[in-house]
């Protein structure tokens, strides 16, 4: 396998767990929740629904099979059963000779007029069509529904034919007597309208974009209810499988698509390297915590709050995720995240456009408050901000919306002022995420500024010089990096800690030797070889890093430790080894030069700047404007041309800034005073 793609594989894996996870989460979600979560006959909980696109309605499965629902014209079916006529006729041939002579003459007309055609069983009146007489398996007759009787014709036939004395007698014997000689088959009925709907659309109705489909606290008829399944058809939850694939490979592909610029853009900015995995995983686990969030959040806020008006929606704090991604990173990664993060929850959301365009916006604008984090007051003011811009971007898409302020749902302002309030869970969260993933942010930074910090009082007690020193460096790195927009915070820290590694034998570099040499002691060196001179001098490196990591101190100030000499010579004692055995000079090269690795970011390439001027202006005679803006310029060059800064993501124009930030202020540190006159000379000239 190439090596290239080995490095690579770490975060591979952990982009491709996130685009696969967040997907199927969000493909969970994408289909409403209101479309499934209901029953007909109850009453409907949720905002009043409209139509999200034109769709059609399906017809019921069951719609036309039962009597109420059938039409005024249709075709009926009917069993025919002749021996009911014959059973009837016996029985009343039994009891007809009690019958008066005019009595059994009005039974006989109205037997002879119910039997003639069919009497049945079902009311037929007012429908229209035919009816189809069925005797046993074979025999089938056709006839107009009008020739058939039933219970309301027989009563009007009784009214209208039969003389009014003898009316209720008739009646007695119909309900005494009469039975229905063709019965109603609902079943060849609804087999016949089935055959007939494969022929026929399956559709009943179209509901077009923006109609209304059901309102809040109203009953769910079964018309409604058939809108909702046909709705929820639409949307797919109940397609076949292949359909739900196709869905979560286009998801994969959007998601990974967004999240692949996110990580893009933070390679690009120098955040992180193949090989680390930590700012990745960070990043993609706010990520993914933002998604599952507010997709248990609108979840919940459906399903608790069924009686509520209010945008719920607008509650959960998306900007957090924007806010944690900038105070760990910096502004632009924390505005591309604002920026994709919030496409991607948008998804999940009842109002998607306008979600991105309150949350997703404002998120953006909130991050840049947080350029520099130096106070609790600047997290603050970004949240004052935040607030600001939420109520901007939702009054102004309400009122593009709909031109009018009446319209305008007012419950969301004070709801994303809680969201604001909410996003104050920031702070604390900072130090979780510190300890789950290692990483540091501002507000460690702020932290390690304190001069009280066990190291930097050893530095101060120990090695006094090199003590004066980091802090001259740390003053030039922070003003440096805030001239060519670095994270200056971490610059100066970088700069108070670069040089710890000198605990170890502070009596072996030059800031403190003349320092001790006062009481008595003189320059060690002299006393050793070139060799063990330059491998004590490398040594406050490698001691350094091992400082760094016992007391817990940020990786970027490890780097710094690391990188702040790059693979320069240790120049002193390398002429010094040239001098006393040339002979053997070539064969020890490497072990008089830092070990490395070169500056790789650019508070990295500041400090190795930084750390080189302010030492080597101290040794500059008479440093007048002209010979501190020449040597300046002449050690940047040098630093260039011996590839020192190849890694760095420095411009020319950047260098050229830092090459005036430097003279500036290495020249208000090395001006040269008026002399003071002596004592005597002074009271004499008063």
């Amino acid at each position: 396998m190439d090596s290239n793609l080995k490095r690579w594989l770490p975060v591979g894996g952990v982009f491709l767990g996130y685009v696969l996870f967040s997907s199927g989460v969000l493909l969970y979600w994408y289909h409403p929740v209101y479309l499934t979560q209901w029953q007909e006959g109850e009453v409907w909980t949720y905002r009043d629904l409209f139509a999200p696109f034109e769709y059609r309605v399906f017809k019921g499965a069951q719609e036309g099979s039962t009597w109420d629902s059938l039409g005024p014209s249709l075709t009926l079916i009917f069993e025919r059963d002749t021996s009911v006529k014959q059973r009837v006729v016996q029985r009343l041939n039994e009891v007809s000779p009690r019958f008066s002579p005019s009595l059994r003459s009005e039974v006989t007309r109205l037997l002879r007029y119910a039997y003639r055609f069919g009497y049945v069983d079902v009311p037929i009146a007012g429908k229209q069509g035919q009816a189809i007489l069925r005797e046993g398996p074979y025999k089938e007759e056709v006839l107009p529904l009008e020739a058939l009787v039933d219970n309301q014709r027989l009563e009007r036939w009784i009214t209208e034919i039969v003389s009014e004395d003898r009316q209720d007698s008739v009646r007695w014997v119909v309900q005494a007597f009469l039975q229905p000689d063709c019965r109603y088959d609902p079943n060849a009925v609804h087999e016949l309208l089935q055959a007939a709907a494969k022929q026929a659309s399956p559709y009943s109705t179209t509901v077009h974009k923006g109609e209304l489909i059901v309102r809040r606290g109203q009953l769910i008829s079964p018309e409604v209810a058939q809108k909702l399944r046909s709705l929820s058809l639409a949307y797919g939850s109940l397609h076949p499988l292949n359909s739900r694939l196709l869905s979560f490979l286009g998801l994969v592909g959007l998601v990974g698509l967004l999240t692949f610029i996110a990580l893009q853009y933070l390679y690009v900015a120098k955040r992180f390297q193949p090989e680390e995995v930590r700012p990745v995983l960070l990043l993609l686990s706010v990520f993914l915590v933002t998604i599952v969030g507010a997709s248990l959040f609108l979840y919940i806020t459906q399903r608790w709050t069924e009686t509520t008006q209010y945008p719920l929606y607008h509650l959960f704090p998306v900007a957090l995720a924007p806010i944690m991604v900038a105070i760990f990173f910096d502004d632009r990664v924390g505005f591309i995240s604002a920026i994709t993060l919030g496409a991607q929850v948008s998804l999940v959301m009842e109002e998607p456009v306008e979600f991105f365009f309150v949350h997703g916006l404002s998120s953006m604008l909130v991050v840049f408050r947080l350029r520099v984090l130096q106070r609790r007051s600047h997290f603050l003011y970004a949240l004052g901000t935040l607030a600001l811009g939420y109520w901007v971007t939702f009054l102004g898409y309400h009122l593009f919306r709909t031109g009018s302020f009446e319209t305008i749902p007012w419950a969301g302002l004070p709801l994303l002022l809680v969201n604001g309030l909410l996003c104050l869970m920031g702070y604390p969260l900072v130090y979780v995420l510190e300890r789950l993933f290692r990483m540091s942010s501002d507000v460690t930074f702020l932290e390690l500024l304190d001069l009280r910090h066990p190291l930097l009082r050893q530095l101060a007690e120990k090695a006094p010089g090199t003590y004066q020193h980091s802090l001259a460096v740390a003053e030039l790195a922070e003003v440096a990096a805030q001239k060519i927009g670095a994270h200056s915070l971490k610059a100066r820290v970088m700069g108070l800690f670069h040089d710890i590694g000198k605990l170890e034998n502070p009596s072996f570099f030059i800031e403190n030797i003349s320092i001790i040499s006062q009481g008595g002691i003189s320059n060690p060196h002299y006393y050793l070889s070139p060799r063990e001179s330059a491998a004590l001098i490398r040594r406050h490196v490698e001691y350094g890093v091992e400082l760094a990591k016992k007391y817990n101190l940020p990786t970027e100030v490890v780097a710094g430790i690391q990188t702040h000499h790059g693979t320069t010579w240790i120049q002193y004692f390398w002429e010094r080894q040239k001098r006393e055995a040339p002979q053997e000079a070539s064969l020890f090269e490497d072990e008089f030069r830092y070990p490395g690795p070169l500056p790789a970011t650019k508070e990295e390439a500041i400090l190795m700047l930084a750390d080189s001027l302010e030492a080597s202006t101290r040794a500059l005679p008479d440093p007048t404007p002209e010979k501190l803006r020449a040597h300046v310029r002449r050690l940047i060059q040098q630093r260039i041309a011996e590839g020192q800064l190849d890694r760095a993501p420095l411009t020319f124009d950047q260098v050229r800034q830092l090459e005036e930030v430097f003279y500036e202020n290495l020249l208000n540190q090395r001006h040269t005073r008026i002399p003071y006159p002596e004592p005597a000379l002074f009271q004499k000239n008063v």
